[in-house]
């Protein structure tokens, strides 16, 4: 069956799904459009749906959530689904992404304020000591900490790891304005965990692809 995915030409929420087909070997049509191309037409076509959108077929499937789990199901890396098939560690794969996924909202809020220097004051605050961003990453940091394998969920490369690594990318590659390159750095755990999905040969090689990065990934 055709797969299809829009979204806009930069990573956030389609990211992981991206990257999840990507790491599976899974076939699919990464189409990028415009906001122009967005707001234009196709945004009343599938309204209320939002974009990343899938195309399964003749038919066409929104929220982000939804479709990183489809293509977590659907992917396996090294024989193993991206998603898994245990109940209880696929409820512990999704517990790991909301708790990656409340860091948008506040992200998301930056990206709103017009003044430029108001924007980057806002961002820096949010991963400052006691920001909203902070003290996820705080939490998130623990977790990964507790873990045996590097991992975030288990003993091997899920989901989870990949939400994690498409939103920690971005806050330490300089890419977004007013974010301190060095706001990992008091997350060791986090900072490894970045290194070493990082460090995976398929990973590496998706993000080669000139199309792909629109900051840096290796640093």
């Amino acid at each position: 069956m055709a797969l299809k995915l829009v979204y806009f030409p930069l990573p956030g929420r389609a990211e992981p799904i991206r990257l999840a087909f990507t790491l599976g070997g899974v076939e699919f049509t990464d189409e990028r459009i415009t906001g122009e191309q967005w707001g234009g037409g196709l945004k009343g076509e599938v309204a209320p749906k939002q974009m990343p959108l899938l195309y399964v077929g003749d038919k066409v499937i929104g929220q982000s959530l939804a479709l990183m789990r489809y293509a977590g199901k659907v992917s396996k890396f090294e024989g193993k689904p991206l998603y898994p098939e245990c109940p209880e560690l696929s409820l512990e794969v999704d517990e790991f992404v909301d708790f990656v996924c409340e860091m948008f909202p506040p992200m998301g809020a930056s990206f709103k304020i017009a003044d430029q220097a108001e924007k980057e004051a806002f961002r820096a605050k949010l991963v400052a000591e006691g920001g909203d961003i902070y003290k996820w990453l705080s939490y998130l940091d623990t977790l990964v900490g507790k873990s045996k394998s590097g991992f975030a969920v288990g003993d091997y490369l899920t989901v989870a790891d990949i939400a994690l690594f498409c939103f920690t990318l971005p806050l330490k590659s300089g890419w977004l304005d007013g974010m301190p390159t060095t706001c990992l750095d008091c997350f060791k755990n986090l900072a490894a965990h970045k290194e070493k999905i990082a460090a995976i040969p398929e990973v590496k090689a998706y993000y080669a692809d000139p199309k792909t990065p629109v900051y840096k990934v290796f640093q």
